[in-house]
């Protein structure tokens, strides 16, 4: 099968990411692949060797300019490869994509890589609550990341539920694990991370724990922000005599640690003990998926049933409502404290990880592109 994936860039966000993740998924299943994409951007993530990298548009100043381009280039790249079908990252590719194959038969799958709801606090648009609901009926597919967001668009007969697959495989037994308390994200989206729900948490439960040299627990935040974001942050712990580290901040009284950017993600999730996931929103947590990957037990927030999709049973993990800091709380002592339950809950979430593996899920692609092409 030829496919085109239209994709904003290959760096900068999670939906970018899996489209990374989805090209180089088919290209391993022997499929003919092209990534359509702004060349002009930092790439981060790597493309496997078999798939070709096709410009999206060209160097223009104005957005107008730059995106009826975009429509043109890929419209040219359809007339000359004539793919089986091209997948659109989030709403913007999409359109361009469907765009540029008017007046042809071939299908166009949007994927939509967030919530389609969230709470009162964190507003949508409206422009995006149209093109989720609305027009996203003029794809042949529209795939969304959970069963709790087909019940937002009803039964309609072009959506399908479609998970993100994992970046790295799963380990294959639990890594040696260090006493600290692992959360990821970007700093500036703090509300949307609910990372003050998770500071909350851990500033009546810190001074309860251990103390003793080889026996006290951390928590450490890894993600990039400004330094008003991280200020605030900080605030919520007025006495924690904050010091410097090199890309973050500590605090010794709290045992607490803004760790910065970091390249080395999969590392730490492979020595962290315990994974927080303390979003108010989230599509799909990819962070947590792939902390359960390399052992880690998981306490997550859940909206709407969002992460119970994930941690299915208490043997995978602990969840909790949004902005529930007493329950977060309680669910970090729990697994602190009871060895052998967080024993079983590394190895329980390890292997539900399994299911997200990137064969896997390019399997269900290709079950799904199936009903799609040359029908």
């Amino acid at each position: 099968m030829k496919i085109f994936i239209v994709c904003n860039s290959l760096g900068g966000g999670g939906a970018e990411r899996v489209g990374v993740n989805l090209a180089n998924g088919f290209a391993q299943h022997n499929h003919q692949v092209f990534i359509i994409t702004d060349v002009y951007q930092k790439a981060s993530y790597l493309v496997d060797e078999q798939v070709r990298i096709l410009p999206l548009c060209y160097k223009e100043k104005g957005k107008l300019k730059r995106w009826s381009g975009a429509v043109l280039n890929l419209h040219s790249y359809i007339r000359h490869e004539r793919p089986d079908v091209i997948i659109g990252i989030m709403h913007l590719c999409s359109a361009v994509a469907r765009l540029a194959a008017l007046g042809t038969k071939i299908p166009v799958v949007l994927t939509i890589h967030h919530a389609l709801e969230r709470i009162k606090e964190l507003h949508t648009s409206k422009l995006n609550i149209f093109c989720d609901r609305q027009l996203s009926r003029i794809y042949d597919i529209t795939t969304i990341l959970t069963e709790a967001d087909r019940k937002v668009l009803g039964d309609r007969k072009n959506i399908r539920v479609m998970h993100n697959p994992l970046t790295f495989d799963s380990a294959s037994h639990i890594p040696p694990k260090e006493n600290f308390i692992l959360a990821a994200g970007r700093i500036d989206d703090w509300k949307f991370k609910g990372f003050d729900t998770l500071i909350e948490a851990w500033k009546s439960l810190s001074p309860t724990l251990p103390r003793r040299e080889g026996d006290s627990w951390w928590l450490k935040i890894a993600g990039a922000g400004s330094s008003e974001s991280i200020s605030y942050l900080k605030s919520l712990l007025t006495d924690a005599d904050w010091v410097p580290t090199e890309g973050g901040w500590k605090s010794e009284k709290y045992h607490m640690e803004f760790l910065g950017y970091r390249k080395d993600m999969l590392q730490l999730y492979q020595k962290a003990s315990i994974f927080v996931l303390s979003s108010r929103s989230e599509g799909l947590p990819m962070v947590l998926i792939e902390a359960m990957s390399q052992g880690c037990a998981p306490v997550a927030t859940d909206y709407k049933g969002r992460s119970r999709e994930i941690i299915t049973t208490d043997e995978e993990g602990i969840t909790c409502n949004i902005e529930d800091s007493d329950a977060m709380a309680l669910g970090i002592r729990k697994l602190i404290q009871d060895e052998q339950y967080r024993l079983t809950v590394q190895q329980k979430a390890l292997e539900r990880s399994k299911y997200y593996a990137l064969p896997n899920i390019i399997s269900m692609w290709e079950d799904l592109l199936k009903q799609i092409v040359h029908k």
